[in-house]
C-alpha cells in the first residue's frame, strides 16, 4: 500500500492514484463501484449528522487498515472538523495542508482579513446582524465550511437579523462562477486550469452544485489579475499539493469566494491527458517540486450530478458509459441524494455540458426519475 486517501468520496483521488500506478486504502462514506475499482482497498466509514464522518468510526479503520506512517491524502470532508484533521495526523502524516491552514482558510472572518491585506476583492461578510452598509445590500447566508453550493440561501430583502449559528452573510455578488486550481509547493505554482460551474437548483437549495466543466479561460480578461491573486494568497499561506479558488466572475469585476486547500471536486474535471495524473502533481509538490510546465488541456471535460428528486432503488442495470459514482444494485438513494454522476468532452463548453446531460437523462430513464 502506498498510501491513504480520505474524503466524503474518495472516487477521484482513488482514480488519480491508480492512474500514477499508486496502490491506495480508500476510505469515503459510500464505497461505491468505481472507487472499489479503482482502489486496492476500499472501506465505507460511517457517517454522522448527514453528511459527515464518524470520526471515531475512521480513526479506527484507518488504525486497522494501514501501518502506522502511512502517508494519507485527504479531499472534501474536513472543513468542519480540522479536530478530526489533527488526530488523523497523529499517526499518519498528512501530505498537504494541515489542520490549522483549513481553520483559518475556511474561516469567513479570517480569509476576509487575508484579502485585505494582499489587496484581493472579497464580498464583505459578518457573523453578526447586519449594519452599516453591509445593511444596505443584497445577502447571502452560508454555513462555515459548507460544501456543494446547497447550503447557500439568498435573504430575503430587508432582513436584518444575524446569521443562524455556524453560518455568517456576505454581500450578494452576480456572475459566473469558477474553481481555479493550483499546484503549490508554498514558494511557487503552476496553473493546473480553470472550471467554470453550474448549479441544479431545487427548492430550498437554489445555488446546488449541478457540475463543472474546463479547463476554459476566464472570462472578460480577467484571468491575469485572478491568477496574480490566488498565487499571493498560496504563497502567503505557505500552501501546497492542489488547491483550488472559488471566484465570480461579471463584466463588472471578480470577486474571491473562496479558498480551499486541499484537492477539490474540480480533480474530476482535469485529471485528464495530456496532463499527468493530479495526484502525482500533488505528492510532488508537497515535496517542493514542480514541473517546468503544465501541457495545455486538449479538450474540455465536464461532469456533472444526478440528484435523486424522490428515494431510489438502484435496479440492477448496465450503467451508460461515462458516469461514475455508481453504486451497487438495491442501494437506497434518499431523496436529494446524489445517485451517480456523469463526465464527457467536447470541443466547448457547451458542447461538453451537452454530453453530460445526455448520459445524466439516460440514468433518469433507467432508474425511474422524472425528466
Amino acid at each position: 500500500m502506498d498510501l491513504a486517501v480520505i474524503a466524503l468520496s474518495a472516487r477521484p483521488l482513488a482514480a488519480s492514484a491508480a492512474r500514477a500506478g499508486l496502490s491506495a486504502l480508500a476510505l469515503d462514506l459510500f464505497a461505491d463501484l468505481d472507487t472499489c475499482a479503482h482502489a486496492a482497498r476500499c472501506v465505507r466509514v460511517h457517517k454522522k449528522g448527514g453528511l459527515a464522518f464518524d470520526g471515531d468510526d475512521l480513526i479506527q479503520a484507518l488504525h486497522s487498515l494501514s501501518p502506522p506512517g502511512l502517508p494519507v491524502v485527504l479531499g472534501r470532508g474536513f472543513e468542519q472538523d480540522t479536530a478530526l484533521m489533527q488526530r488523523i495526523s497523529e499517526r499518519n502524516p498528512i501530505l498537504g495542508n494541515m489542520a490549522q491552514m483549513v481553520r483559518v482558510l475556511k474561516d469567513p472572518i479570517a480569509l476576509a482579513a487575508l484579502c485585505g491585506h494582499l489587496r484581493i476583492p472579497f464580498p464583505q461578510v459578518s457573523l453578526e446582524a447586519p449594519s452599516g452598509d453591509l445593511a444596505r445590500h443584497s445577502l447571502m447566508e452560508k454555513t462555515i465550511g459548507g460544501l456543494g453550493g446547497g447550503h447557500v440561501q439568498a435573504r430575503a430583502e430587508g432582513d436584518l437579523s444575524p446569521p443562524a449559528p455556524g453560518s455568517y452573510l456576505q454581500r450578494k455578488v452576480t456572475g459566473e462562477t469558477y474553481s481555479l486550481v493550483l499546484v503549490s509547493t508554498g514558494k511557487d505554482v503552476r496553473v493546473v486550469g480553470a472550471v467554470r460551474q453550474w448549479t441544479a437548483p431545487v427548492e430550498g437549495a437554489p445555488f446546488r452544485l449541478g457540475g463543472g466543466a474546463g479547463a476554459v479561460p476566464l472570462p472578460h480578461g480577467q484571468g491575469r489579475d485572478i491568477l496574480a491573486a490566488v498565487t499571493r494568497i498560496a504563497l502567503a499561506c505557505g500552501l501546497v499539493g492542489l488547491v483550488s479558488f472559488d471566484v465570480i466572475c461579471s463584466p463588472d469585476g471578480w470577486w474571491l469566494l473562496s479558498a480551499d486547500p486541499r484537492p477539490s471536486a474540480a480533480l474530476d474535471v482535469l485529471d485528464v491527458a495530456p496532463l499527468p495524473p493530479l495526484l502525482a502533481l500533488h505528492l510532488a509538490a508537497c515535496g517542493g517540486k514542480l514541473p517546468q510546465a503544465l501541457p495545455a488541456h486538449a479538450a474540455v471535460t465536464a461532469t456533472g450530478l444526478l440528484y435523486a428528486d424522490r428515494d431510489v432503488m438502484i435496479p440492477a442495470m448496465d450503467w451508460p458509459e461515462g458516469v461514475h459514482d455508481r453504486n451497487a444494485a438495491g442501494t437506497v438513494i434518499a431523496e436529494g441524494g446524489i445517485i451517480c454522476s456523469a463526465r464527457a468532452t467536447g470541443p466547448t463548453f457547451e458542447a461538453a455540458r451537452a454530453g453530460v446531460e445526455e448520459r445524466l437523462a439516460a440514468v433518469r430513464r433507467l432508474t425511474g426519475l422524472t425528466a
